[in-house]
């Protein structure tokens, strides 16, 4: 999946490979669906790419370019790499189960857009309040949901690795409705990531049907 730079180029592409590496141990040779972001991170997109990898019952999306995944040499960053993470998803919508969905693509890439413009460094435990459906309905061809609001979880199975260009940790986007928001605001995320997680390790988004 990492693209082909020319043979004059110096940067490699040793981050795009890392974040491959981790998706092949869980998912084989499994081909994703992957979709590119234009104009592309060189060219001021956020992300260069997400890729949607089909588990047992449900989609699993992982963002490319919120770490560096290309340049070896980008400073001091207390060892990570980029920001530092790249986001995940894991959804099932009961609409469209054949096929990844189209509207995780665009809400990942709003949202990461959002957090880099705003200069937010998103964490496990962070908190994002939507206020409309999360699937990004009436604007994306997702559906409506009573689910609004978001925190972030360390992904469950891809966690941290440690690439070329510094460490990476998978944060996990949970979508929540209103009243576990409001519980993650009052008494703090873990305990209603915890709660969720007794009900499935995964933390599956579902939605549709």
């Amino acid at each position: 999946m990492a693209p082909s730079l020319p043979a004059t180029a110096e940067p490699t592409a040793a981050g795009w490979g890392a974040i491959d590496a981790a998706c092949e141990r869980l998912y084989g040779d499994q081909p994703p669906r992957h979709v590119g972001y234009i104009p592309g991170r060189a060219f001021g997109s956020v992300l260069q790419g997400c890729s949607a990898y089909r588990a047992d019952d449900h989609w699993h999306y992982v963002t490319y370019g919120l770490s560096n995944l290309f340049d070896e040499n980008e400073g001091e960053n207390d060892g990570l790499s980029g920001w530092g993470y790249e986001l995940t998803w894991r959804v099932r919508d009961l609409a469209s189960e054949a096929q990844a969905p189209g509207w995780p693509f665009t809400v990942l890439q709003r949202l990461a857009k959002w957090a880099s413009d705003s200069g937010v460094l998103l964490e496990e435990g962070s908190r994002l309040t939507i206020g409309s459906p999360v699937t990004g309905y009436p604007h994306t061809d997702g559906p409506d949901t009573h689910l609004t609001g978001i925190l972030l979880a360390s992904d469950p199975e891809l966690g941290e690795i440690d690439t070329a260009n510094g460490r990476l940790r998978f944060l996990q986007f949970v979508a929540v409705d209103a009243e576990s928001l409001g519980l993650a605001q009052e008494r703090g995320s873990a305990r209603v990531l915890e709660r969720l997680g007794q009900a499935d390790p995964l933390m599956v988004t579902v939605v549709g049907g």
